[in-house]
Parts: C-alpha cells; structure tokens; sequence
C-alpha cells in the first residue's frame, strides 16, 4: 500500500513537469497580472524590426514566444516592447451599440420618408451620431497597452494558470 501511495505522490509532481507554459505580464507591485495561453489572441510591439504583431500565440518557449497570423514568428521576451490584452465585453459591447447606431438610423429615416419628411434630419443625425460615439469610445476601452521596462514585466511560468 505504501508504494502504491509513493507511486501516486511521485506521478502527481512529474505530472506538473510537462505542464503547458502560460506567459505572465505582471505590474511590478501590484496585483495586475495577465495570464497568456497557446492559442490566445495577443498583439505584441517589438522593437527589432520595430512592428506590430498581432495574431495567436502559437508557442511559448524559456524565452521566446511565437505569434501566428499567416506564419509562425518567432519573438524573443527581450525585444517585447509592450503587449496588448484585449478585452471583449467592452469589445462586444461597443459593436453591439455601432451596430444600433446604424439601426436608429434607419428607423428614423423610414419614419421620415413614410411621413414625406426630410429623409436625412438633424434629429436622425444626432441621435444616431451619439449612440455612434458612445460605440466607438467604448471600443477605445477594450484594450489595453502594458509597456515593459520598469512598471510591467514578463514572465514564462511552467504551470497552467486557471483564471
């Protein structure tokens, strides 16, 4: 029984060993932290060829991770200038409301030329407009820019983190 039990114990830490890699942006300091999975969506800045990746993070390794669009490119962490994590309830939320704006719009201009109005009114315009705007602000809070250096820090884990 006793080694029936050590069997387990020692299968349970080798387990953790081939766990996957999760890369970790922490502000140094605080408690924000940001956990990144194969297979996630990232946009990354690096500084080398000075661009802009964006795609699915398709491996991570000890120190470089590789972003896929149309081909794998590989990264190294050292030359990540900032990273951008994406949230999508704002991002939901602002197309839902661009997507009403153009709506309201339209209902407005039916109402309009059903009544044998003006089809294009102020009215139409402004509230369709402001609806418009409170879309498009809204999508500017649906991501957000880490620069690494001092305040924002990344670091590969060898565990999966359950968020």
């Amino acid at each position: 029984m006793k080694n029936i039990l050590l069997l387990f114990i020692i299968m349970a830490f080798t387990a953790s060993a081939s766990a996957q890699k999760t890369m970790m942006v922490e502000k140094i300091g605080t408690s924000h932290r940001y956990f990144f999975k194969t297979g996630d969506y990232i946009k990354l800045k690096i500084s080398k060829p000075d661009t802009l990746l964006k795609g699915k993070l398709w491996s991570i390794d000890d120190s470089a991770v590789c972003v896929s669009d149309f081909r794998p490119f590989e990264v190294s962490v050292r030359q990540i200038n900032a990273v951008y994590k994406r949230f999508d309830a704002p991002r939901k939320i602002a197309y839902t409301t661009l997507i009403g704006s153009l709506g309201i719009f339209c209902i407005i201009t039916i109402n309009h030329v059903i009544n044998n109005e003006t089809v294009i009114s102020p009215d139409a315009l402004l509230i369709s407009g402001g609806v418009a705007t409170a879309g498009l602000i809204t999508l500017s809070f649906s991501e957000k820019k880490m620069k690494t250096g001092s305040r924002w820090k990344i670091k590969i884990l060898d565990l999966v983190v359950y968020e």
